[in-house]
């Protein structure tokens, strides 16, 4: 994965949990460090599987070629294995914990001079850092606002009051849209006696007792994180907004896909790109719906599309192996014939920034994970909301109703989305006053997040300050 370089520069150690909508951060975290601010840096991924999935490897190879040393931390051993039940984040916590001997073994040998981890790993991490007497700081992967809710959790947990999925009126953090009761992540619809519950309560305690909080945003997409959303937090970390850092591949490797050279066939504008993220998965009734909104549209396609899990929304979580079943039996008879032509298709995975900076791409059908946010909006692209899991459902709702890039596709009963909204959100964002109204303000957005990346703009200049702390802590 890479080589251990001599020590010539302060050399960060950035520690992350087995979750891709992580890894992808972590790495152009890395990259900049080492590309803008005369850091060395080594990113450790922790792996919760034996052996690291196809997404996992393409990542880690194209970090390599950005002169970051890379190491693969090992998967819990079997005798340590979690049961079947555990959730996502238990077993992403325990991918962490079984490797801090390790991380306590890197973080010496390279002296490090910070140690950054996610939100996951932060419990585990924490007496390593103080251990080493380094600067602990925590890089959040998500938007401020789920941040915000996180930092406030604690508080708002001690003033009681019955289940947060049976509240009538919404949680209103300072500067944000109301979190209504079906918005919240569904660690916080559990019981409030339940052992799930306790974990997301632990996890956001946890996130108080950093250095500093790196958080992937920037007060352009989220205005409050710069102004007043530290009301009632100043006993907190300082939080310094330094996103949005989105995935950056090799072009020519972009280029070279073959959906690429499909789009570059298509007329400017037409084609609605839909992919669900690394993990989230939809169920096989959801799957045939969604090709059959597709085909009902008229519209041409690019899906990303994924196996059905019939029983998860995140059944793709840690990642794909080599050689699963990679037929598409779970299509609707005829669709794949009635669509030749008018949609591309892949199983495989897709360059998602190249896509949506292409010229022939119109809007994107997206489950609302903030890397694909970003992605999105550095791109000038408006979005149809289809959230899945853990804080998407509040992303779809800031884009919609405070941000304006996005329409929400409505939900029915179970929260079944049928093929003709798909059909009419499609039309919306596309065609239209509306369509036209969010393509110039995804336009504006663009290029004010392009300005907060610039030399002289306010993230580069808010990650500088904190690689010159580093800096002096070395020098000290």
């Amino acid at each position: 994965m890479g080589s251990l370089r001599e020590l010539k520069w302060p050399r960060v150690l950035l520690l992350c949990s087995p979750c891709m909508g992580h890894l992808i951060p972590f790495a152009e975290l890395a990259r900049r460090l080492v590309s803008d601010h005369g850091l060395a840096a080594t990113l450790l991924f922790a792996s919760a599987t034996s052996q690291p999935s196809e997404q996992y490897l393409a990542v880690a190879a194209a970090a390599v070629q950005d002169g970051i040393d890379l190491v693969a931390l090992p998967a819990p051993p079997a005798a340590a294995a979690l049961p079947p039940s555990a959730s996502a984040r238990e077993r992403a916590e325990h991918a962490v914990a079984s490797n801090v001997p390790r991380v306590r073994e890197l973080a010496r040998a390279l002296r490090a001079a910070a140690l950054v981890v996610d939100m996951v790993a932060a419990a585990a991490a924490r007496g390593v850092a103080a251990e080493i007497g380094v600067p602990f700081y925590m890089f959040f992967t998500s938007p401020w606002m789920t941040l915000s809710l996180l930092l406030r959790l604690p508080k708002i947990d001690a003033g009681g009051g019955g289940e947060y999925r049976d509240a009538a009126e919404p949680i209103r953090l300072p500067g944000c849209v109301p979190i209504h009761a079906h918005e919240l992540p569904a660690s916080m619809l559990a019981d409030r006696s339940s052992d799930t519950y306790a974990g997301f309560l632990a996890m956001a305690r946890d996130i108080g007792v950093v250095d500093g909080i790196l958080v992937n945003t920037s007060g352009e997409i989220e205005p409050t994180v710069r102004d007043g959303g530290m009301d009632g937090l100043e006993e907190l970390p300082p939080v310094h907004p330094v996103g949005p850092l989105v995935w950056t591949r090799p072009v020519g490797v972009d280029r070279d896909h073959e959906c690429m050279r499909w789009l570059e066939q298509q007329p400017r504008g037409s084609v609605v790109y839909v992919s669900f993220g690394s993990g989230g998965t939809l169920t096989w009734q959801q799957t045939a719906e969604l090709a059959l909104g597709l085909e009902l549209s008229q519209c041409r396609f690019v899906w990303a599309v994924k196996r059905p899990h019939q029983s998860s929304t995140i059944g793709a979580f840690f990642g794909t192996q080599k050689g699963g079943d990679i037929s598409l039996d779970f299509l609707p008879d005829g669709f794949i014939e009635r669509t030749r032509g008018m949609g591309f298709m892949t199983q495989s995975w897709a360059p998602q920034t190249t896509i949506l900076g292409h010229p022939s791409v119109g809007c994107f059908v997206t489950h609302c994970g903030w890397n694909s946010i970003l992605e999105c909006v550095t791109n000038g692209m408006p979005m149809i909301a289809w959230p899945l899991y853990a804080e998407q459902n509040m992303n779809a709702a800031m884009l919609e109703v405070q941000v304006e890039v996005a329409v929400r596709a409505k939900v029915g009963h179970d929260r079944f989305i049928s093929k003709e909204e798909v059909a009419s959100a499609i039309q919306r964002v596309m065609v239209g006053e509306e369509a036209e109204r969010m393509r110039r303000r995804a336009s504006e957005l663009k290029d004010k997040l392009v300005h907060a990346l610039s030399k002289d703009g306010c993230s580069t200049h808010a990650l500088a300050q904190i690689a010159n702390v580093w800096k002096c802590t070395t020098r000290k």
